[in-house]
């Protein structure tokens, strides 16, 4: 049976396979009652799926997942229940489509140059409008017989430090959580272990303190893979730092590299309550220092 609760999904307005609208269908037919789109770099897919679920007995909680950098580390920062008509959001948004479409281009041509030519404008039509990302890339790929899978395209040559990965420009943690936080937000440290083809854990104790003391809120607890092992570990950390465990599938569909099903990773019901809570407190914090 799939959770009720869903904070980490993903359409076509990032690197998922589903349009929102199919997205919440899907979601709703499954039984999950609160989902969270947080999709790259995006709030695209936001008011479309907002829309889907009117008159349907499921809520689309506002999300994003900006992608930062720091010391090298790929670090991934969650906001929830954000503005994403904050101004500040809406051109740090553009610049990061720019960046994607100019990083993205990059890896093309650098495949190019080890014998893997690729369109493009293919590339491109694979995005369908959404934020450009590696996945796409990696379709393209084996679209062209290059690869067998995904997942094969990410291990040879698309993961970090692989001969056809490059480096575009990213926030530092810091700066994605301020921008999540200007939009009224609630930002969460996303995925701190990947279980899987390329396994990460990132250094907590460097990292929490001063991620804390820019304003971060929550820690996902509760992601694909994890043992219960993995998850406790982590909820002692956010216990520790008095932070919201949160959690998700982070589905995208389409054969992604070690894709979840939807609603498949059991997120507690009173993650939302615990969320919505931080978010009275930071609102409040926010006009009585205005």
């Amino acid at each position: 049976m799939a959770s009720r609760v869903d904070l980490h999904l993903h359409t076509k307005a990032s690197d998922g396979a589903l349009w929102p609208e199919e997205l919440v269908k899907a979601a709703d037919l499954i039984g999950i009652r609160v989902m969270a789109v947080t999709d790259h770099d995006s709030m695209g897919g936001i008011a479309e799926a907002q829309e889907a679920a009117s008159g349907l007995a499921i809520e689309v909680i506002p999300g994003i997942e900006i992608s930062a950098n720091l010391d090298g580390d790929e670090i991934h920062v969650l906001g929830y229940m954000l503005d994403a008509s904050d101004p500040s959001l809406q051109e740090a948004l553009r610049r990061m489509r720019e960046d994607r479409l100019a990083q993205g281009h990059a890896m093309v041509e650098r495949l190019g140059a080890l014998g893997y030519s690729l369109e493009w404008d293919r590339v491109m039509a694979i995005a369908d409008g959404g934020s450009v990302g590696r996945p796409h890339i990696a379709k393209a790929l084996v679209e062209r017989g290059v690869v067998a899978s995904v997942d094969e395209a990410f291990s040879r040559f698309l993961r970090r430090g692989g001969p056809g990965y490059v480096e575009g420009p990213k926030l530092t943690p810091q700066e994605a959580i301020g921008l999540i936080r200007e939009a009224q937000g609630v930002p969460a440290l996303a995925h701190p272990i990947i279980v899987g083809a390329s396994d990460y854990r990132l250094d907590l104790e460097r990292l929490l303190p001063m991620m804390v003391e820019a304003g971060l809120q929550g820690i996902e607890v509760y992601y694909k893979r994890y043992t219960p092992e993995i998850s406790a570990s982590l909820l002692a950390v956010a216990r520790h730092y008095r932070l919201v465990p949160t959690g998700g599938s982070d589905f995208h569909g389409g054969g992604v590299v070690a894709d979840a099903e939807l609603g498949g990773v059991e997120v507690p019901w009173e993650t939302v309550e615990r969320l919505r809570a931080r978010k009275r407190g930071l609102t409040s914090a926010s006009v009585i220092s205005a």
